[in-house]
């Protein structure tokens, strides 16, 4: 389960928006497309879109693993994990919501490993017993604890599971806290997400010669975010970069005529950052 460890100890575990299917799989879609692995021109929102209808990919016991497959043999197996409290009406074949989304980007190379992966993960799920702790945890931090005690359960005590150890024990003794915007005019140099995030999806239309325009629900959000004097060339330059308190992925880029530009983006913060 190193890729699930992986995605935990990089704060890939994010409380989805709503309990929408469709909206789940967009939003994680959108954190494997912010990958620098991932091939250019993969839309990895269509390819799980297609691939959901061919099958659905509830494993059962209220958990999804829709999953990516890469045209090249080379990469790391790429994981990120959403929790929906709420529970997703996911069409699984035991008719059970799902709490636990793991999506997976595969290369060649891994198929492999990601079988070992599925086979981990059903395992860890069965001893649990069940899916109702996490679905009744009081936030993030306490499923990101489950779910190492899932890891622990299935990997035993050596190897990978002092790994997970180690990473519980930084989540109780410290949050790793996120950069806020620099005072100098600029945007702060990239930083890491906490072991805590969570991640907003939005957009920015870029349309010469106007302001950039923040396309987003959280008033707050767009206000701020429109007032950055750096947010273009911020936005141009495809790298992570800091503002208002979040770490800010640009996830796709689309161009238009008339050098318009619309960057889809995920804001990561920590939860009440």
């Amino acid at each position: 389960m190193r890729s699930i460890l992986t995605a935990l100890q990089e704060g890939r575990l994010y409380e989805l928006p709503d309990n929408h299917k469709a909206s789940a799989l967009e939003f994680l879609a959108r954190i494997l497309d912010a990958n620098p692995d991932i091939e250019v021109g993969t839309d990895a929102i269509e390819e799980i879109q297609l691939r959901e209808q061919e099958c659905n990919t509830g494993m059962g016991l209220g958990v999804g693993v829709p999953h990516v497959r890469a045209k090249r043999e080379e990469g790391e197996l790429f994981c990120a994990i959403g929790w929906s409290p709420a529970g997703i009406d996911y069409g699984a074949a035991d008719g059970a919501h799902v709490h636990l989304v793991f999506m997976f980007y595969i290369p060649g190379a891994q198929k492999n490993v990601y079988l070992k992966e599925i086979s981990s993960l059903f395992k860890a799920v069965k001893k649990s017993g069940s899916i109702d702790p996490i679905a009744h945890a009081e936030n993030l931090n306490a499923v990101r604890n489950l779910l190492l005690d899932w890891v622990g359960a299935v990997l035993g005590e050596s190897g990978p599971e002092a790994v997970a150890r180690m990473i519980k024990l930084e989540v109780r003794q410290a949050q790793a806290p996120v950069a806020p915007a620099s005072s100098g005019g600029g945007l702060s140099a990239p930083i890491g997400p906490g072991p805590q995030t969570q991640a907003m999806p939005f957009g920015v239309l870029i349309a010469p010669p106007g302001a950039p325009i923040v396309l987003s629900s959280d008033t707050a959000w767009t206000a701020l975010l429109e007032k950055e004097n750096h947010l273009a060339p911020s936005l141009a330059m495809g790298a992570p970069f800091a503002a208002g308190g979040k770490q800010v992925f640009v996830t796709a880029v689309k161009q238009y005529s008339s050098g318009r530009v619309l960057y889809d983006c995920v804001a990561v913060s920590a939860p009440g950052g």
